[in-house]
C-alpha cells in the first residue's frame, strides 16, 4: 500500500511546498510504502532503536536484554527483515510498552515515537494508534506535524535545501548522501503535478511496469518479476551502493533512469 496523489497534494498544501518535495521525502524514507503485508496482515512500517530503548528505560535492561537495550547506536542490532523489526518491538513492549513504542520509528516517514508529545498527540500510544487505524492519512498527518513543529526544517524542505534537511530530519552523519538521494528523488518526480509515486516492484509482481523494468535492466521482458529479474535488480543496487533488497523503489528507478 502507498500514498495516492490526493495524499501528496493535501500535505503539500498544508506545508506550502512543492508536491515533489513531499514525494521525495516519502520515496527516500520508505519508497512510499505505508503498510507492510506480513502473512496477509497489514502492519505499519517500524524500526526499533535499541539505544533509544536503553535511554528511555534508564538502561535497566542492558544486562538482561542486550539485544534490545544498549547505550550507543549499534548497527548490528538492527533487524534485517520486516518480521524481525516487528519482533523486536513486541519483545521490547513486553518489557516496557510505552518505551518500546517511543524508541521506534513509525510509518512511511519513519517518525520516532518519542516525538509524540511535541507533535500534539495525547500520548505515544495515541500516536501509534493514529498511524495504524487512520492508515495513509494518519501517517501523512504525522509527517506534516513533524515538519510544522520545526520551522527551520519546514523552511529547508519548502525551499529544497536538502543538505539542511539531512541535518534536521535525520540528524546528519550521512556526509551528504541522504541529501543527494532527496535531490535525485525530486528530479524523478519533476514539477508540480508530477504523477503519484509508482508502486514498489518486487519478486512475484507482474505487469507492464515490470516489463519496462526488465527492458531497462537489459534482460528478457516477459512482465514477470522472477529470479532473473531479482538478481539483475540486486546487481544494480550493489553497483550504485543502494540497499540491496531486490525491491524497486524510487532510488533504484532513478539509477535505472525509469
Amino acid at each position: 500500500m502507498g500514498f495516492d496523489e490526493l495524499d501528496y497534494r493535501r500535505a503539500a498544501a498544508r506545508l506550502d511546498m512543492p508536491i515533489p518535495h513531499v514525494k521525495a521525502m516519502s520515496a527516500v524514507e520508505s519508497s512510499g510504502e505505508t503498510f507492510w503485508d506480513m502473512n496477509g496482515r497489514q502492519v505499519v512500517p517500524v524500526r526499533f532503536e535499541a539505544h533509544w530503548f536503553g535511554k528511555l528505560t534508564g538502561y535497566r535492561f542492558n544486562t538482561s536484554h542486550p539485544n534490545l537495550s544498549c547505550v550507543d547506536w549499534t548497527p548490528s542490532l538492527a533487524a534485517r527483515t520486516r518480521a524481525g523489526a516487528w519482533d523486536q518491538v513486541e519483545r521490547a513492549r513486553a518489557l516496557d510498552r510505552d518505551a518500546a513504542d517511543a524508541a521506534s520509528s513509525w510509518g512511511a516517514f519513519q517518525v520516532m515515537g518519542f516525538h509524540s508529545r511535541r507533535l500534539r498527540y495525547d500520548s505515544v500510544r495515541s500516536f501509534v494508534f493514529s498511524m495504524s487505524s487512520h492508515g495513509d492519512d494518519g501517517q501523512m498527518d504525522a509527517f506534516v506535524r513533524f515538519v510544522e513543529a520545526d520551522p527551520a526544517l519546514h523552511r529547508a524542505m519548502r525551499l529544497g535545501l536538502w543538505d539542511v534537511v539531512e541535518q534536521l530530519y535525520n540528524g546528519g552523519g550521512f556526509g551528504g548522501a541522504y541529501a543527494q538521494k532527496l535531490r535525485a528523488a525530486v528530479a524523478v518526480y519533476g514539477g508540480i503535478g508530477a504523477p503519484a509515486t509508482p508502486r514498489v516492484m518486487r519478486k512475484g509482481d507482474r505487469g507492464a511496469d515490470v516489463a519496462a523494468l526488465q527492458v531497462a535492466l537489459g534482460i528478457a521482458a516477459d512482465g514477470t518479476f522472477g529470479p532473473v529479474t531479482d538478481a539483475a535488480v540486486r546487481g544494480i543496487q550493489t553497483a550504485y551502493a543502494l540497499v540491496v533488497d531486490g525491491m524497486v523503489g524510487a532510488m533504484t528507478r532513478a539509477a535505472l533512469g525509469l
